[in-house]
């Protein structure tokens, strides 16, 4: 009879809980935030200026009550893009992540969804064999290349 009380407050917490936003719009809107509030002035300036490239911006900025706020907010959706092109008829092509150019970030003109750049994943065992070896290309090599590319575009290297 004594668990009865802890058995009480498991259930009041299972329902009144709600799912953490770690993943998603929310996970991602979240630190894109965090992250915005951190960029050296110049740096964000160029960002902005990316962004308006997007045919989304538009959407991204609805709402907003001045340009600062439009910044904001376009860098703040921006960041689920990865997601939204998963999802969304972007008309893009899901490629193979054997494919010769796998590994290429080229911009807006790339035109392949690259769904396994979302993600690395980390090979266990749980018995000791060997498991397969991991995919040529995932989220940490366009992160690469595209961190070479940014640096080149905001720096002008």
């Amino acid at each position: 009879m004594r668990n009865w009380p802890s058995i009480g407050v498991a259930c009041v917490a299972a329902l009144t809980s709600s799912p953490a936003a770690a993943w998603w719009d929310e996970g991602h809107m979240q630190i894109a935030y965090v992250a915005y509030q951190h960029l050296d002035p110049t740096v964000k300036q160029r960002v902005d200026d990316l962004l308006k490239l997007n045919s989304d911006y538009a959407k991204w900025t609805a709402g907003a009550s001045d340009d600062a706020t439009a910044k904001l907010y376009a860098f703040v959706h921006a960041s689920t893009w990865e997601d939204d092109i998963k999802t969304r008829p972007y008309g893009y092509t899901r490629d193979s992540v054997t494919s010769p150019i796998a590994g290429q970030n080229i911009g807006y003109a790339d035109h392949n969804q690259h769904a396994y750049w979302h993600f690395r994943d980390i090979r266990y065992s749980p018995d000791g064999t060997p498991p397969p070896a991991p995919n040529p290309v995932d989220a940490v090599t366009p992160d690469r290349a595209l961190g070479r590319r940014l640096a080149g575009i905001v720096w002008g290297l």
